[in-house]
């Protein structure tokens, strides 16, 4: 679990336990403030959650290359050739860059993140927003609605 990940939960109790209290009190700042580090909260952690799967997804990535090292390596210790073994090194040095690339991609969006947290609050809300509206039943129209 990426430390972003546990952050963001801790910010997001922490903004519910401020909010509670302002509730309980009465004072809109702490209610506010208490609302701010929920959504803080969840943002650090959608973005640990990002570079978790991009680091499994590396793992995966790597990790299939290295079956593929093998049973190259395999398939020469039987007698099928060098080439077999140029194959698998080369299978095996793709994954290994296919991870470095996602993990420098992974902590450059933590670092966006990290450098402009509205921003990245905006764009959550606005992906939030576009994720229901597609995802939303249509509505009927106001002659078919229960009035009821």
């Amino acid at each position: 679990m990426d430390e972003d990940r546990v952050g963001g939960m801790a910010d997001k109790a922490l903004g519910g336990v401020k909010s509670g209290v302002g509730d309980i009190t009465g004072d809109a700042k702490l209610q506010t403030e208490g609302a701010a580090d929920k959504v803080v909260g969840t943002v650090r952690n959608a973005v640990g959650g990002v570079k978790d799967a991009a680091n499994d997804a590396a793992e995966t990535v790597t990790g299939q290359a290295s079956d593929l090292g093998q049973r190259a390596s395999r398939m020469m210790d039987e007698g099928t050739g060098p080439l077999l073994d140029q194959v698998g090194r080369k299978a095996s040095a793709y994954g290994s860059q296919a991870r470095d690339v996602v993990a420098s991609g992974a902590e450059s969006a933590s670092n966006v993140v990290r450098g402009y947290p509205l921003v990245t609050v905006g764009l959550v809300a606005v992906l939030a927003f576009l994720v229901g509206r597609v995802t939303a039943p249509e509505p009927k129209p106001w002659y078919r609605r229960d009035w009821t």
